[in-house]
């Protein structure tokens, strides 16, 4: 113990400063507080020096009376909120220290329960939880001549775990609801239709209705309700075709909704003293609102991923959102854990998208680490001061060390990056402006690269290059790191995120209609003016298409899920035609893969301690938006069926065996297993932004991948 004494313009003669006093200024586990220097002032004005301690404070030589200990206020809220001097929910050591201790002077001291508060004076910008506050307590009055010890109520400053969940271009987790409950209602229509149409095909082919192909079906079999928020038209072509949009009423929950589903909400983990929650951020290019109805939509946004609903305003809706839940945490401190929560030391961050709602995740991480002067920090800390949700003042948003940091990502998953960000050029020196949609890694203003030493663990689920290859789907790697990880998995984008629905999550297992794909595989034109020129153009339109279909065989697809060529011939004028030919890929997919990678996903992320929860296992069962079931195509005495490889992989992923998952999925072997049992999605087709990418030097589709350097 340090001690310096001061005199004041009050001094009293010697010896009248013949008084002492001793103070321990204890923890609620009778631990010390060190090194917090400040001042002892006795009813004379004399002021001695003096520095927290294992050893009490003792001070000989004081005026008789009152003395007043006052502490450096930066110094003493610093260390007496160290984890180390927490609340003492059990014993009370303090206590039994005070009722056994003897002094030199032969006297007992005094206890007190006391604040924080209670020995300092708090500077401008500073303040205290409002149960540390002074005057919160027994009342403290020191008094010369008297031993005390001072037990100081620890403070709880909590981890504060965020799952934030960004869905993917044209996922809407409202829209979606909306469009299940009309698909739900559609069954009753649809049905008869298709009975309809199974019997007519079997009268006029001989086939059993019960055996129809689906190349014969007409394309009212796979027409969906006329409902608005189904499809938005583009535009009508030159040909008269009309070029729609699957709106996202179309689409089944993704992958990113059903771990958002998982993730603890507004849960205290007092083993871990840490609080979770979960936002959930709807895809880019569609609406804000959380009503069950069509989501707004811009096709601007989910062609360009930018403007309104694009992959950086994405990110600040989730930080809005995110700011929003404070004065909701504020409620939960004060009526659900009272006296318990004193406020947030540490943030930790499970950030998880899909598609270009991956970038958005990655971008959110480097908002968010960008250190005290960046813009999430300004906005964390004034709201939690508006809200008086305290930081503790150890909190620091520029420290890396994973032991001492403030502000972490934990883990980081992502499916099938696809930033695709449409930048804009300059075309004159007017600075006129134009789109370039061509396959780049230039993402704008979107940042990519995560930091290694910020953050702990990432997974990245990726589409294999053969059956996602849209040329304005290129894949976004993540950087390389021996802690981030990029699984390269047998499907397409969405097979891999979700968003195709499956069978079981509608009550009829013959309804077929969400499983149907009817894709525009290569559509071909030829005009001509004569009889000659007619037979020269539709040869040339047959074996264009002919020699596409090739090409696309090459990829894997089956022969006989390709329709007959549709011939349409048209007038043009002058004494001119045109005939055009379309290849349309028809088939039944089902549309259970995602949920395979949805447990790749999940068993990953709980390993590595992301609060996810699947109810003791039951979820997988009981949930319809999670179960699976043996395919049709699993053969009997095979060595393992498709439910049992989700079990399986389940239970790799929840160990942390990434070697068991890849080796069990990523083979050749698995890739044709997977499209022999329809369970891939033919997501390129001739429309406009999903024409497949085609490699010259192969001679074969194939996707663009970038690698992430730290500037992107």
């Amino acid at each position: 113990m340090s001690i310096e004494t001061g005199s004041s313009a009050y001094f009293l003669p010697c010896e009248q400063c013949n008084r002492w006093i001793e103070i321990f200024v204890r923890d609620e586990f009778n631990l010390p507080f060190n090194g917090v220097s400040g001042t002892l002032t006795d009813s004379a004005g004399n002021e001695f020096s003096v520095t927290l301690g294992e050893e009490p404070i003792y001070l000989e030589g004081l005026a008789s009376g009152p003395v007043l200990l006052n502490l450096d206020s930066e110094q003493w809220l610093l260390e007496s909120q160290k984890d180390a001097h927490k609340p003492n929910t059990g014993s009370k050591p303090t206590a039994d220290f005070a009722t056994e201790y003897v002094n030199q002077e032969g006297a007992k001291p005094e206890f007190l329960e006391i604040t924080a508060g209670d020995l300092t004076e708090l500077a401008e910008g500073q303040s205290l939880p409002a149960r540390h506050e002074k005057g919160k307590a027994d009342s403290l009055k020191l008094i010369t001549d008297k031993s005390y010890v001072l037990q100081v109520r620890g403070f709880n400053f909590i981890t504060l775990r965020v799952g934030m969940f960004f869905d993917g271009t044209g996922n809407n987790t409202y829209s979606a609801e909306w469009g299940k409950k009309e698909l739900d209602k559609y069954y009753y229509k649809w049905r008869p239709k298709y009975e309809a149409e199974c019997e007519n095909i079997a009268s006029r082919t001989g086939i059993s209705r019960n055996s129809i192909p689906i190349t014969q079906l007409s394309d009212d079999c796979f027409a969906y309700p006329q409902e608005k928020g189904f499809f938005q038209k583009l535009f009508t072509g030159d040909d008269g075709d009309t070029e729609t949009v699957e709106g996202s009423a179309t689409n089944e929950l993704t992958n990113i909704q059903k771990l958002f589903e998982r993730y603890a909400q507004d849960k205290y983990f007092e083993s871990q003293n840490s609080y979770s929650f979960a936002q959930y951020v709807t895809g880019i290019g569609t609406g804000n609102e959380i009503d069950k109805k069509p989501a707004k939509e811009s096709i601007f946004g989910q062609g360009t991923g930018i403007g309104q609903y694009g992959v950086v305003e994405k990110v600040n809706v989730g930080i809005e959102k995110l700011v929003e839940r404070i004065s909701e945490l504020k409620n939960t401190f004060e009526n659900d854990l009272p006296n318990v929560v004193d406020g947030i030391s540490k943030l930790q961050f499970d950030v998880f998208g899909f598609s270009r709602g991956a970038a958005s995740a990655r971008h959110f991480v480097n908002v968010v680490l960008e250190g005290c002067n960046g813009n999430f920090a300004k906005v964390f800390t004034e709201e939690c001061a508006k809200k008086k949700v305290g930081l503790s003042s150890s909190f620091d948003w520029d420290l890396v060390d994973k032991d001492k940091a403030s502000c972490e990502v934990t883990f980081v998953g992502v499916f099938d990056t696809v930033a695709s960000v449409v930048h804009l050029v300059s075309l004159d020196s007017k600075t006129i402006l134009d789109f370039d949609f061509s396959t780049h890694t230039d993402n704008g203003d979107v940042k990519l690269w995560l930091d290694p030493e910020r953050v702990r663990r990432v997974v990245h689920l990726t589409a294999n290059s053969k059956t996602e290859c849209r040329e304005n789907f290129s894949l976004n790697r993540i950087n390389k790191y021996e802690t981030f990880s990029e699984l390269t998995l047998p499907g397409a984008h969405s097979d891999i995120g979700g968003g195709y629905h499956s069978r079981h999550s509608y009550a009829q297992e013959d309804y077929l209609l969400p499983l149907l794909e009817n894709k525009l595989v290569k559509k071909v034109s030829r005009s001509y003016s004569s009889h000659f020129e007619k037979e020269r153009a539709l040869k040339y339109v047959l074996q264009t298409l002919e020699e596409y279909k090739k090409l696309d065989l090459n990829s894997g697809w089956k022969d006989s899920d390709y329709a007959p060529v549709v011939l349409e011939d048209t007038k043009l004028g002058n004494n001119r035609n045109r005939v055009t030919g379309k290849l349309f890929i028809k088939r039944k997919v089902e549309g259970d893969l995602s949920r395979l990678y949805l447990r790749v996903m999940y068993g990953l992320a709980e390993f590595h301690g992301v609060p996810l929860t699947d109810d003791d296992g039951y979820a997988w069962t009981d949930d319809v938006y999670l179960l699976v079931k043996d395919l049709p195509s699993d053969k009997k005495g095979s060595s393992m069926t498709f439910t049992e490889l989700n079990a399986n992989i389940l239970k790799l992923a929840k160990n942390g065996d990434y070697e068991g998952v890849i080796s069990s999925l990523s083979t050749p072997q698995r890739l044709k297993e997977f499209m022999a049992s329809d369970l891939y999605h033919h997501s390129s087709s001739d429309t406009v932004g999903m024409k497949p990418l085609f490699n010259e030097s192969k001679q074969q589709f194939e996707r663009a991948s970038y690698e992430c350097n730290k500037e992107t």
